[in-house]
């Protein structure tokens, strides 16, 4: 009787830490890690005068691919001293955007520094 109460305890432990270690190991794989890799522009001085006079600005490709699988992390570095817009997001002077999508697509932004005043990430 003993022996049977024995194993029964032993065989609840281990089942209990075998519950305990997937969940520790589901929370560790959702929890939000650095990225593997950040994809940065950098906005040069004097990118916004040159827009205004209508020179190409090469500042930021019309279209910017980003990796899902990879966590690619877009990151937008104005360094002119003119503030950008971006999407909703307005950049000013010596700012940095930073953003991380969780959602393959095509995503379809307002940009200030393009002469068509648009530009595409895509994440894939």
């Amino acid at each position: 009787m003993q022996a049977t109460k024995l194993r029964r305890m032993i065989i609840v432990g281990i089942g209990v830490a075998a519950i305990l270690a997937i969940g520790a190991a589901a929370w560790w794989l959702r929890a939000p890690s650095a990225a593997d890799r950040e994809v940065v522009f950098v906005i040069p001085p004097g990118t916004a005068a040159r827009g205004a006079s209508g020179a190409a600005t090469p500042a930021l490709p019309q279209t910017i691919n980003l990796t899902l699988n990879r966590q690619d992390v877009l990151v937008i570095r104005n360094d002119d001293s003119q503030a950008v817009q971006i999407g909703p997001f307005k950049i000013e002077p010596g700012q940095r955007f930073v953003q991380q999508y969780y959602n393959r697509g095509t995503y379809e932004l307002m940009c200030t520094i393009h002469v068509a005043q648009r530009m595409q990430v895509i994440v894939r």
